[in-house]
């Protein structure tokens, strides 16, 4: 069997959208897309811990990522085209989603 490797640079110029990136999972998630080269966007409804972990994403030196906050229980079709619409003239695209909000 044979154990894949990453390279420090897997993910460099990807966007990848992380749901629930606050805590726990999404937590570790954006962390690790960050480490190899990924533009991390931040969405979740609890603001602060979105903050601590962008914090540690700038402060290791990863590329810089980007908060969203919402709650997804209460969005309307026009917060979807909202979030649509700034990650598009933000960042042009979207290459990855983690749909991990619980």
């Amino acid at each position: 069997m044979q154990t894949y490797q990453a390279t420090p640079n897997a993910l460099q110029n990807k966007v990848i959208l992380i749901t629930g990136a606050g805590d726990c999972i999404g937590r570790v998630a954006a962390i690790t897309y960050a480490k190899y080269g990924a533009t991390v966007i931040f969405l979740g409804k609890t603001t602060n811990k979105l903050e601590c972990v962008y914090d540690e994403i700038v402060n290791a030196g990863y590329p810089q990522p980007a908060i969203v906050p919402m709650d997804l229980k209460g969005a309307t079709k026009q917060n979807y085209r909202d979030l649509a619409a700034t990650i598009e003239s933000q960042f042009g695209r979207l290459d990855g989603l983690l749909n991990n909000a619980g």
